[in-house]
């Protein structure tokens, strides 16, 4: 295969904890301070993720403050978003969920580059589903995570933190090779177990062609309180660039759990992300991976999520997900299984100003238990989305 020339860099991208977008990690022409306050008032049926809740008007105040700076070769982002949410019910005391992350990317010339990763929760899980809609980066697209389909009940005060760093080193025009060490825990006051997980991956790409390359991985993990035990896999895969605006990504191999029990079996995941048009986008995702931290203490964890957006105005846009989560053999609470599903039409008021309508339905079980809840929402948001100097 004769050499070709390398295309530039892929832009690397950071959801916004606002639910407003993804934020690209390029070099700003100044230092940005993003400030946002999000204002929402609706119904829940169920703001205790209880088995019987009781249904609630509810209100919730969500301010947003990001920083972003750098040089033309590190790039630095810091989000903070506190959540506070109220309820008409007396049934129901008022909720605080604190999220922040930190992420960090560096470029130290043409064939080594890094990404430092950092995340933190801490408050009431289930005001997750009343917050502003948390997202990843599928590609260029934000999509809903399997943490929407991720729910325990009676879990108290829960605390979630997680972390990692990615090298990434351009061997030649065609071979690339990246090592990533990942780690996440949890803890909840209302259940006796914390938990949490380590892995570790190496992968090694080679270009086939300028849109196709093949690649083959290892990783092991090692779980911790309560569960001690270590997973060790690989496998191989595939990237496919099949159109400027489309990406397919699969991988899968064998993963073999050592004193963790009979648990051997397949790990896999997979992404696929189109712009259809210059109204629509379309993203889909599955995984069966090791680990299931956020969770509590498990050995596998299998995702998928699925997403459609409409610009169906000039400033409005309606979009569509769902989102699916299973955990198997969790100690606490045995196997856990979840679904997500949204619907959320929002439109543009100008100077910065958002407003959105929103339906959020959760279904969950786990030892025999099962949880369900609806949630609707009106909800106005404001944001310097370019961000100010300072």
């Amino acid at each position: 295969m004769a050499p070709y020339e390398s295309t530039e860099r892929e832009v690397r991208y950071a959801p916004a904890l606002d639910g407003t977008g993804l934020i690209p990690l390029e070099a700003p022409l100044a230092r940005n301070l993003r400030l946002g306050m999000t204002l929402s008032g609706g119904w829940d049926s169920n703001p205790g993720n209880l088995a019987s809740g009781v249904p609630s008007g509810t209100f919730m105040l969500a301010p947003y403050l990001g920083l972003h700076f750098g040089t033309p070769k590190t790039q630095y982002l810091f989000q903070y978003h506190p959540i506070v949410t109220k309820f008409i019910s007396d049934n129901y005391a008022s909720q605080m969920l604190n999220v922040a992350t930190a992420r960090v990317v560096g470029n130290i010339n043409e064939r080594w580059s890094w990404d430092l990763d950092a995340n933190a929760t801490h408050g009431q899980d289930s005001t997750r589903l009343v917050a502003p809609q948390q997202t990843v980066a599928i590609g260029d697209i934000p999509g809903t995570g399997s943490s929407s389909a991720s729910y325990l009940p009676n879990t108290g005060v829960a605390t979630h933190a997680g972390g990692g760093i990615r090298i990434h080193y351009s061997k030649s025009q065609t071979e690339i090779i990246e090592f990533d060490a990942l780690s996440s825990f949890s803890t909840y006051s209302g259940l006796t177990d914390s938990n949490g997980v380590t892995t570790t991956g190496f992968s090694y790409e080679r270009a086939l062609s300028p849109t196709f390359s093949a690649v083959t991985y290892a990783q092991s993990s090692y779980y911790y309180q309560p569960i001690q035990c270590m997973s060790l896999g690989g496998g191989f895969g595939v990237k496919w660039q099949m159109h400027e605006r489309t990406s397919l990504s699969l991988s899968g191999g064998p993963q073999f759990n050592m004193s963790c029990g009979n648990q051997q079996g397949l790990s896999y995941s997979a992404s696929f992300n189109t712009t259809t048009s210059r109204k629509s986008q379309i993203y889909l995702t599955a995984s069966r991976q090791p680990g299931s931290s956020y969770l509590g203490p498990g050995l596998w964890q299998t995702n998928a999520s699925a997403g459609y957006l409409r610009k169906v105005t000039n400033i409005g846009t309606l979009n569509f997900d769902v989102a699916y989560a299973s955990s198997d053999t969790l100690k606490a609470l045995s196997s856990y299984r979840g679904i997500y599903v949204d619907c959320i039409y929002s439109y543009r008021l100008g100077r910065g100003f958002n407003a959105s309508y929103s339906y959020r339905e959760y279904a969950g079980s786990w030892g025999g238990s099962s949880v369900n809840r609806h949630v609707a929402l009106f909800s106005l948001t404001w944001t310097n989305t370019e961000g100010s100097s300072f």
